[in-house]
């Protein structure tokens, strides 16, 4: 080991849950925050859509709440749900209050757009780049607060002894580190990578899981993968992703003859839940069909509303106010994750999560549109509560680091990046897309489950970043095989009913009891 560096509060990932968390914790310590790449690389500067929160007249966070378990299909915690609608205005007050500029109506009042599965419009939105606008705004002032971040360093396994994390290694071009800390906040994101398919991060690999694992954390409802109907289709790395904003706008999917179909599958046709939508779309494309969103109802209204939307389908030779945008579903969010309480606590004393890594139950099934965003707003807040009431009664612990013997050996010296055009991970994304994807069934699933653990099998104890891509992998699929019915975006071909006897039911993986 080459560095012992000491924090108070060690926060793993700095997208918007991460940032909120630093943020509402730099009074109680000192932070320091770690980016697998640039801080900005992550996904919440990519979200378009926008924040929804009950802050219209005719609104209410129990409306919200209603929204959000009915999308959820019955795999939400309502609790959680209930905390996360109720904070969700105050949130959007202090992010105006800390310089966030929202759209906004003529007469002043916050411009709501309507998204899939709401029951009318509270998504508060700046353009079509909301991520990145809220993410400038918690940047700058983390920054204000003298938050330390060290960018390009990646967390390689986290220090735990009886049941508590103690910090983290970690590697970046000046070799590895022990970070030891107080506290450890796991706010690495998705899982998006894993598919061949993905509107995700280039860095969404699933390594905050992999991690946990490793450490003894308990992860839950690792099967519900949310696929987004309308990703640009092309050949890019990740799909550049066509908000449903666009939809809620009066944008509708058709095939090729212009024909619109949704009305054929939902009540709410076009702005049906996104397990549904997606799924319709894949029934018309095994018909013969080709899916493409006809957005000419919008016309001039386009280019205003989602300047960034417009660029992009323009530079493909094609105008959004007449022309149809060809689109493809693709993998975009991550139910799942790193169990936690309301305040992030995960089993493991001294280990928080927060964001799309972490499974709170707020968006059970399938998540509500633009809950994504409030999610870690909301969350990384608490844990930061969370991270003062601990701060009150503890110090920074005096350790024997050889104590830390097991978790120093499974992190190797030097290590081989990984590479996406490595043919092996091009495997494991095609796998998952094919078999874990979508529309699932237990003899693919099985099969990609072996075949991703002869490919485990095969990796060399140097490509740490592809063993742990390979075995969120096959923990996902564990899962998927596990849960014999289908519920919001998982779906059986096999067991094609949601079965009312799951309903309570939430499978959770643990590697360890120690």
């Amino acid at each position: 080991m080459q560095t012992i560096i000491m924090t108070d509060f060690l926060i793993i990932g700095s997208g918007i849950a991460g940032l909120s968390a630093a943020l509402g914790a730099s009074p109680y310590g000192e932070v320091m925050v770690i980016a697998k790449d640039r801080p900005d690389i992550c996904n919440s500067t990519l979200a378009q859509g926008g924040i929804a929160a009950a802050v219209g007249k005719n609104d209410s966070p129990e409306e919200h709440t209603r929204d959000t378990l009915i999308a959820g299909a019955g795999a939400c915690q309502e609790k959680t749900v209930e905390i996360l609608t109720q904070e969700a205005p105050q949130v959007i007050g202090r992010l105006i209050e800390l310089g966030t500029c929202f759209d906004r109506t003529n007469s002043g009042e916050l411009a709501l757009g309507r998204e899939g599965a709401h029951s009318l419009a509270r998504v508060i939105h700046r353009g079509d780049d909301t991520g990145a606008a809220v993410w400038e705004t918690l940047f700058h002032k983390v920054q204000e607060q003298k938050v330390q971040f060290l960018a390009e360093t990646r967390a390689e396994a986290l220090l735990v002894k009886e049941g508590r994390c103690y910090g983290a290694i970690v590697r970046n071009i000046e070799g590895l580190h022990r970070i030891i800390a107080r506290s450890v906040v796991l706010a690495t994101g998705g899982i998006g990578e894993l598919y061949g398919k993905t509107t995700n991060s280039l860095l969404s690999t699933g390594e905050g899981l992999a991690l946990a694992w490793k450490a003894g954390a308990v992860l839950s409802d690792l099967e519900f993968v949310q696929f987004h109907p309308t990703a640009l289709a092309s050949e890019d790395n990740p799909l550049f992703l066509i908000s449903e904003a666009v939809r809620g706008e009066g944008a509708v999917l058709v095939t090729e003859e212009r024909e619109r179909f949704m009305i054929h599958y939902h009540p709410r046709a076009d702005l049906a839940p996104r397990d549904v939508v997606t799924r319709a779309i894949v029934d018309e494309q095994q018909k013969g069909h080709r899916v493409y969103l006809d957005a000419s109802a919008l016309g001039d209204h386009f280019e205003h509303r989602f300047p960034n939307i417009y660029a992009k389908v323009q530079s493909l030779g094609l105008d959004p106010r007449k022309d149809l945008i060809p689109i493809t579903p693709a993998a975009h969010f991550f139910m799942g994750g790193i169990q936690t309480d309301s305040f992030g606590w995960t089993n493991i004393k001294g280990l928080y999560a927060c964001g799309e890594c972490a499974y709170t139950g707020v968006h059970g099934a399938n998540r509500l549109a633009s809950n994504s965003l409030l999610e870690g707003l909301v969350f990384g807040k608490r844990v930061a509560q969370a991270l003062h009431s601990q701060s009150v009664d503890s110090a920074l612990p005096s350790i024997d680091f050889s104590e830390f013997n097991s978790a120093i050996r499974e992190t190797p010296e030097n290590i081989k990046p990984i590479d996406l055009k490595d043919p092996r991970v091009q495997a494991v994304q095609k796998l998952m897309w094919s078999s874990v994807g979508i529309i699932r069934e237990e003899a693919g699933m099985t099969k990609a489950y072996q075949e991703l653990s002869q490919l485990e099998n095969e990796v060399e104890f140097s490509e740490v970043e592809l063993k742990n891509m390979l075995l969120v992998a096959k923990l996902i699929t564990s899962s998927a095989l596990q849960r014999l019915e289908s519920r919001g975006s998982h779906y059986r071909l096999d067991y094609p009913e949601v079965d009312p006897a799951w309903q309570p039911k939430h499978l959770s993986l643990r590697r360890y009891s120690a």
